[in-house]
């Protein structure tokens, strides 16, 4: 196949000859192609995997893939417990397969698509770890006393209270060439879609549209003590006999900066700095910021608020999603059989026996 003027693909894409590297050449160029609409860190990570994709597998034919080959595929790709990698390669396929049916109306894509909908494929042991409160406190008290870190304390607490994904606080920076407006560049990049003071208005209510599903968070951070202790750390006599005084913050700009130049942190530094900061509190090496997030899920289950509403407070899509960010599985489990002896000695003290 070969590209028109207009950006689109010539020749016949029902051809029994077309390739997985045609396939992919396709869904990277063609100008319908959901690939267009990825986010820049999205689009750098498939373009990781699909030259992996087209180096090992490239130049298969599309008619020659099977449901073994697949189920082979997978197994290679999770080798060494390699799971979510694996789990990435067959849901990008699963990706271009659908462009493929849908918008090039290859029939072989077609195929695979229903053949890839019926197959299950094995998953890793879920993760287990979280933060709990009593960690995060002493991240961010580390992170403040023993560094000087305020921002990254401010982001623990943001995290934790608000259940927010890192992404969410820190924001990401991106090449100015990419959609999108800011008034943030720094060496010929851009910070979009972190926190800003601008989404806290004068009541301490935090309106922010979240990164990775674009749903709209609204969460009065009055109720998140640990937020409002380090906003308290950055502004002396923030209290008044009303409570915390929104004027003494900034009123519009990134929320979290690096100290060092004060610029919104990268994801790596950050992320960097924190594990530092981590060990350094006494946090096992297994337990990564990541874990912050079900940290606060995993409390709020605990804490027995309603599953629907902890749905909506983390932004998920489906309660299944919020039940495997809900951890400590053994403990609750303790906690029902608790509830079973209990309700069994009650009935018999009201029954005499």
């Amino acid at each position: 196949m070969t590209l028109n003027d207009k950006g689109n693909f010539e020749g016949s894409p029902h051809q029994a000859g077309m390739t997985l590297a045609g396939l992919i050449a396709a869904y990277q160029t063609d100008r319908v192609s959901t690939y267009h609409q990825l986010r820049y860190h999205t689009r750098k990570n498939q373009d990781a995997l699909l030259r992996r994709l087209e180096k090992a597998h490239g130049h298969v034919a599309l008619s020659a893939i099977k449901r073994r080959d697949l189920t082979e595929w997978h197994m290679d790709w999770s080798a060494g417990g390699k799971f979510s990698m694996a789990h990435s390669f067959i849901a990008l396929i699963r990706t271009m397969c659908g462009f493929g049916a849908s918008m090039l109306e290859n029939e072989e894509c077609e195929r695979i698509s229903l053949v890839l909908h019926r197959m299950r494929f094995p998953h890793g042991p879920p993760r287990i770890e979280r933060l709990t409160s009593d960690q995060a406190n002493a991240i961010r008290d580390v992170a403040r006393s023993h560094f000087g870190w305020y921002s990254v304390a401010l982001v623990q607490a943001l995290q934790f209270e608000l259940m927010l994904r890192q992404k969410d606080c820190l924001g990401e920076w991106v090449p100015e060439s990419e959609p999108g407006d800011t008034d943030v560049q720094y060496h010929g990049e851009k910070w979009m879609r972190g926190l800003r003071w601008e989404e806290i208005d004068e009541n301490l209510i935090l309106r922010h549209k979240t990164s990775k599903r674009q749903k709209v968070l609204e969460i009065d951070l009055k109720l998140a003590p640990m937020v409002i202790e380090e906003f308290g750390m950055m502004a002396a006599g923030f209290a008044t006999e009303d409570g915390f005084d929104r004027s003494v913050l900034p009123t519009r700009g990134p929320i979290v900066k690096n100290e060092i130049n004060a610029l919104p942190w990268s994801a790596n530094e950050f992320r960097r700095k924190w594990r530092l900061i981590a060990t350094k509190a006494g946090v096992p090496k297994e337990i990564r910021n990541m874990d912050s997030r079900a940290g606060g899920i995993t409390e709020a289950s605990e804490a027995g608020a309603d599953l629907e509403h902890i749905k909506h407070a983390a932004t998920h899509s489906d309660i299944a999603q919020t039940q495997r960010y809900s951890r400590g599985a053994s403990g609750k489990i303790e906690g029902v059989q608790k509830s079973r002896i209990q309700y069994r000695n009650r009935a018999k003290f009201i029954h005499g026996e």
